[in-house]
């Protein structure tokens, strides 16, 4: 998929709107490689209309939302400690996967 890579992070208090920001992420295609950290690749319009489904799913009093733009270059050169994920999956294709 052709796009910008991006990092959503997310805290929210709630089950059932961290339940619907989950599924909005899975649905625009990100990869959840943390409990409130995903990844993947967005084209901008596709970048758009998620933003505009989150602004809708979050409580601006007591939630917090994270978009995160990087480079694959920068991607490379990320430093883990403990368990990793797959991350030339993330950094490649994810297309006809269902998370």
């Amino acid at each position: 998929m052709d796009g910008q890579l991006y990092y959503a992070i997310y805290d929210i208090q709630d089950d059932s709107i961290r339940q619907s920001v989950i599924r909005i992420l899975k649905d625009a295609g990100l990869v959840r490689i943390q409990k409130s950290v995903f990844c993947g690749k967005l084209q901008n319009q596709l970048k758009k209309d998620m933003l505009e489904k989150l602004k809708t799913a979050i409580d601006d009093n007591s939630d917090s939302f994270y978009l995160v733009m990087n480079c694959s270059a920068c991607f490379g050169k990320i430093k883990i400690i403990g368990k990793d994920f797959d991350q030339g999956f993330v950094n490649n294709n994810t297309q006809g996967l269902v998370f």
